[in-house]
């Protein structure tokens, strides 16, 4: 599901091309936030279906659908089925948007148009259609060659190859230009090396934003789906669910404590990431990004009702840097936050006790790509305070490693034994 419009005036929206104007004007300024469900067409009506519960979430009699329309190469959605549904207590219609994934719109629209014949004119159009459309998807699989492993979970506006999509961040010299080749001795190999470690890097920074961003905008999205709901919900007999306001409950519903968690564990490495990168990116810099950073952490933690669940995220911890970076660049509110979510976030690696032991941070993005894990273990935040260990002490890279293979073994059991 892309989007919901009422056909209304006031919302300058009066035809079904005013509709698709407006999806198009928000996909151009990436404000549609997609929410996956299920389409199941019958004889009676269309349903819309809780992907994981399935759970019924709109129930559309064929009587209430007046249009079905497919709008193709439009927008970055390739196939975009378009509803027009009305029922008796509407003044107005709605208009819904779906990009269908894995059975395109112009399929999924010919279903509808048969069952909503049959139920018009009495005709028995729609098991011709299915057979039809059944016998195409055969076709389709036996051209096609099988797929090599699971699909990717499509996101909005990212792509697995592109890991800085808005190169919201760049490094400050690239390596093809002059101050990388100044000699060519036994330095250059070094100055190469940094300059690819910086690359890495940046791209590790850069998608740790895009998924920040990308979380506020779903919690801005929750905010404005309840608010419609509580709109929708003024007038209407109690205890009886009104038009739209299932796939509405459905997008106010809040992110999880663990996506909370994320987020935060996220704003940490960017912070981190920050410190690490001021010489070397502009443009913005590193100061005006920590400031960028600190509107949606305060969104954040607001939203959760309070620092508590910030306070808990140990991992990462924050670099001796990360910690003299923002000391040195936040005004006074953003201090008052930062000092509101405690020692996980003010005290240093350096100074963390070494039992227990914070396990090593390796983010998930949601556009799929994996950042090397030799950069987040070589990171300052990973290994400060190491060097100052007895000998004896000491871990060396193997040695962390068998300790996060331990790590990852006792969570695997705790999974089994509950």
């Amino acid at each position: 599901h892309l989007a919901t419009f009422i056909m209304d005036k006031s919302e300058a929206i009066t035809s079904v091309e005013d509709a698709i104007r407006k999806l198009v004007q928000l996909s151009s300024k990436e404000k549609i936030w997609t929410q996956e469900m299920l389409l199941q067409v019958n004889d009676q009506s269309l349903r819309l279906l809780d992907i994981e519960s399935q759970e019924e979430l709109e129930n559309f009699p064929l009587p209430t659908v007046q249009r079905s329309q497919t709008v193709l190469n439009q927008l970055r959605y390739p196939s975009v089925l378009l509803l027009v549904c009305q029922d008796s207590e509407q003044s107005k219609p709605d208009v819904h948007f779906f990009h269908c994934d894995e059975v395109e719109a112009e399929l999924v629209h010919e279903d509808i148009e048969s069952a909503l014949a049959d139920c018009r004119l009495g005709k028995k159009m729609r098991p011709q259609t299915l057979k039809r459309h059944q016998e195409k998807i055969r076709q389709r699989q036996s051209i096609l060659p099988p797929p090599q492993g699971p699909a990717p979970i499509p996101f909005q506006h990212r792509s697995r190859d592109s890991p800085q999509a808005k190169n919201r961040v760049g490094p400050q010299v690239p390596l093809s230009e002059p101050g990388f080749r100044r000699r060519e001795s036994e330095e250059e190999e070094p100055r190469a090396v940094l300059a690819q470690k910086i690359e890495k890097e940046t791209q590790i920074l850069n998608c740790a934003l895009d998924d920040i961003e990308w979380f506020v905008a779903r919690l801005q999205k929750a905010a404005e789906a309840f608010k419609q709901l509580n709109q929708r919900k003024k007038g209407k007999k109690k205890g009886k669910k009104g038009p739209a306001e299932g796939v509405l409950t459905l997008r106010a519903r809040p992110p999880s404590e663990g996506e909370f968690v994320d987020c935060f564990q996220k704003i940490k490495l960017a912070i981190n990431l920050l410190a690490k990168l001021q010489k070397h990116i502009q443009n913005p810099s590193a100061a005006e990004l920590v400031h960028f950073l600190f509107g949606p952490l305060d969104l954040i933690v607001n939203t959760c009702g309070g620092p508590d669940i910030a306070c808990s995220v140990s991992c990462p911890l924050l670099s001796r840097d990360a910690v003299d970076f923002l000391r040195g660049h936040l005004v006074p509110k953003e201090m008052s936050l930062w000092e509101s979510l405690g020692e996980s976030w003010m005290r240093p690696r350096s100074e963390w006790p070494r039992e227990p032991q914070v396990p090593l941070y390796v983010p998930k993005f949601h556009s799929g790509w994996e950042p090397p894990v030799d950069v987040l273990q070589e990171a300052p935040w990973e290994v400060e305070g190491l060097a100052s260990a007895p000998i004896e002490k000491q871990q060396s890279g193997s040695e962390l490693e068998e300790l996060m293979n331990k790590f990852h073994s006792m969570n695997q059991r705790r999974g089994e034994d509950s």
